[in-house]
């Protein structure tokens, strides 16, 4: 004869199992018990597959111990986003921002304009000035299980 460790709970392992009602509120219940030491409460009556009991007792109680918190997130309305509104790039201190417009006001002929006052934005927003780069599509479609190499155009 073999004897066969099993690491979970089924019909081998079954100790008892009967009908009874919940202790807490007082519901008709499945009570079964394990050889491992469990022991779980299902719906009853039963019809087809086990349904395991959720106390509706112990669904109020729970509610209670934890309060719902709810918090709006700190950086959304603390810091101001800074960025150069004649290219539109962001930073995150006033000291890149100058620095980069101090650079780009000797090489970039925009930035120099704009310094001179002869670059007015009317009340546009960035996308309208500097409209997005259209991404290109890829037909690259990888398989599942193989692995590919995507060959690049030069």
């Amino acid at each position: 004869m073999m004897f066969r460790l099993y690491k979970s709970h089924g019909k081998h392992c079954v100790l008892r199992s009967f009908p009874t009602k919940c202790p807490k509120c007082k519901e008709d219940v499945f009570y079964w018990e394990c050889t491992h030491g469990s022991k779980l409460f299902f719906n009853y009556p039963v019809y087809g597959k086990l349904i395991r009991h959720i106390c509706k007792k112990e669904i109020l109680n729970r509610k209670n111990k934890f309060p719902v918190i709810v918090k709006p997130p700190e950086k959304l309305f603390k810091e101001e986003k800074l960025y150069c509104t004649v290219c539109g790039k962001h930073f995150k201190t006033t000291v890149d921002l100058d620095s980069h417009l101090n650079e780009l006001r000797k090489l970039d002929p925009l930035h120099k304009q704009y310094f001179e006052n002869k670059l007015i934005f009317k009340s546009r927003s960035l996308e309208e000035v500097f409209p997005k780069k259209s991404e290109k599509k890829s037909n690259f479609k990888p398989k599942f299980g193989r692995i590919t190499i995507k060959k690049r155009n030069l």
